[in-house]
């Protein structure tokens, strides 16, 4: 009965991995041939909300942000999104050139500003953290009218980080040669736990976004990451405010 029951269990997983591995193979076509450079950028996902009667103030608050993390040493610049559909939960995605200059941005007055500022809000603390960069593109202008961006997170199981990075580095790089796109960039949790994804893409278009969607490596990627999660994909699409 044992015997039976191990055989079973080790059948299953190995059709699960079998699967994985059949959808990155079909990925495969798309991956980049070429080799790069270590990148040691920091990106901080910095997410918050405010109460809808306070949607305009939730804007300035962002951009006061961004406006006071300018003076930082290591800064690279911020790109401030707020979701379609809920105008009252904004992100700031952050550069930074290394871990040191994020590490010491964590006291500065712009990110104890904005704690306070919420605090007096009424609104939950906001939630501010660290990735290491997997992989990005070429940077492209990404505001506009119609522009559309992704805000995807992944949570897999700690032995599918491997399986996941060569899944999202492969989908990347079909991505950006694909209809529209403006970037799809991947990064990584940098703290536990550390098989956090986190994938910011943009495209020119709601249909441009539709074609990805819908695309053979799109759906290979879903495909792939699927057996993987350790709770189901959130992604939300948002638009990039100046």
């Amino acid at each position: 009965m044992r015997a039976r029951l191990a055989f079973s269990f080790w059948r299953h997983r190995f059709a699960g991995w079998s699967t994985i591995f059949v959808c990155l193979l079909s990925l495969w076509p798309f991956a980049a041939t070429r080799a790069q450079a270590p990148d040691v950028s920091i990106h901080a996902v910095t997410i918050f909300d405010v109460s809808p009667a306070v949607v305009a103030r939730g804007g300035d608050l962002a951009k006061r942000y961004r406006e006071g993390l300018s003076g930082l040493p290591g800064f690279n610049g911020a790109l401030i999104l707020r979701e379609v559909g809920r105008p009252n939960w904004f992100t700031v995605d952050e550069g930074w050139k290394d871990q040191a200059s994020f590490d010491a941005s964590g006291a500065s007055a712009p990110v104890n500003s904005l704690r306070v500022s919420l605090r007096a809000m009424d609104r939950a603390p906001f939630d501010r953290r660290d990735y290491a960069v997997i992989s990005t593109g070429p940077s492209q202008p990404l505001l506009g009218a119609g522009v559309v961006h992704l805000h995807l997170h992944l949570d897999v199981f700690p032995p599918g980080i491997n399986p996941a990075l060569a899944a999202t580095r492969i989908v990347a790089e079909a991505a950006r040669m694909g209809q529209g796109n403006l970037r799809y960039d991947v990064y990584k949790s940098v703290e536990t736990p550390v098989s956090h994804f986190t994938i910011l893409g943009a495209w020119r278009s709601r249909a441009d976004f539709d074609a990805y969607e819908s695309s053979p490596y799109g759906r290979a990627f879903r495909d792939a990451v699927g057996p993987l999660l350790g709770s189901p994909i959130d992604d939300r699409l948002k638009t990039a405010i100046e």
